[in-house]
């Protein structure tokens, strides 16, 4: 059989390939289906996700597209998943080549994130809410766990970490970028 004919070909699978290569295709074929499916639900609820985080935005400035409701959500998820399309239809390439400007975002995002907390609250409203800034007392409070019984279990470091973990980074993590 030739080489384009077989499941030997394309190194482009991601964890398709690493999974087909370890467990054979028929097990590779499955688990990708598998695979596609969920990550088809987690743009469907990251992009949900950013349509409410937007709109609070929008909210706190005065701003809604129509009812300042389910509507805007609705509209805004639209748009996006539309633009996630668009960035698939032109191809991975191109969005691996806006990797470096995605980085400077994230980077600025992440300097605001410190620069906030450097200036502090700027008004009484703001501690009110909680913003106290870099702070040597809550710094000292959160610096032992403090892990609490919720529902008659009590929880530990392995609970919260077997529930964040995945949460925030997934096994595939590694997977995705590795570009195998």
């Amino acid at each position: 059989m030739s080489r384009e004919g077989s499941w030997e070909g394309s190194r482009e699978g991601g964890t398709y390939f690493m999974i087909s290569r370890s467990l054979g295709p028929e097990f590779g074929a499955s688990i990708g289906l598998i695979f596609a499916l969920a990550n088809a639900v987690a743009c469907a609820m990251n992009a949900v996700g950013f349509s409410e985080s937007l709109l609070d935005l929008l909210k706190k400035n005065g701003v809604t597209l129509v009812d300042g409701g389910i509507q805007d959500v609705r509209i805004v998820g639209v748009i996006t998943i539309f633009l996630l399309v668009c960035i698939v239809v032109v191809g991975m390439e191109w969005e691996a080549k806006t990797q470096m400007g995605l980085l400077a975002i994230l980077l600025v995002a992440i300097s605001d994130f410190f620069i906030g907390g450097i200036i502090g609250p700027t008004d009484e409203n703001k501690r009110a809410q909680g913003f106290v800034g870099f702070n040597a007392t809550v710094f000292a409070t959160n610096w032992k766990p403090d892990y609490r019984e919720y529902q008659g279990t009590k929880h530990d470091f392995f609970s919260v970490f077997a529930i964040f973990f995945p949460a925030a980074s997934g096994f595939n993590a590694g997977a995705n970028i590795s570009g195998a």
